[in-house]
């Protein structure tokens, strides 16, 4: 994609350059230049340039696709999901029927022979 603005024609790229590497400062304000550089601001390469508007188009198809898929899938995700969690839930209600502890009930009893104080048994 490009367009002419005055005496300048304005076009979408993508570039590629190494790792570890950043582009030159342009001398034009807040531009840069298709000049790779490294840490030390050494030259490595130049940048390769790609036609932008080919590479937008393809993100952009690939998020289409990608989209599309997501809308296919969500009804079987959604079912899946809710059939695991009943599964869990009743688990979980077959447990706590199995595991139900019996309460205990401590009874005072007095011993009048004794001044002790009572004991306590559990029932």
């Amino acid at each position: 994609m490009e367009f002419n603005r005055g005496d300048w024609i304005w076009e979408l790229m993508l570039t590629r350059r190494p790792s570890e590497t950043h582009f030159s400062e342009s001398s034009t304000p807040g531009g840069e230049s298709p000049l790779a550089r490294d840490d030390e601001n050494k030259l490595v390469t130049h940048a390769v340039l790609f036609d932008g508007t080919k590479a937008a188009l393809g993100i952009l198809g690939t998020g289409v696709v990608l989209g599309a898929v997501a809308m296919k899938a969500a009804p079987h995700v959604k079912s899946g999901l809710v059939s695991l969690k009943s599964k869990l839930r009743r688990r979980g209600e077959d447990a706590t029927e199995v595991e139900t502890p019996v309460p205990l009930t401590v009874v005072a009893e007095a011993d009048p022979e004794q001044p002790d104080p009572p004991r306590l048994r559990v029932v």
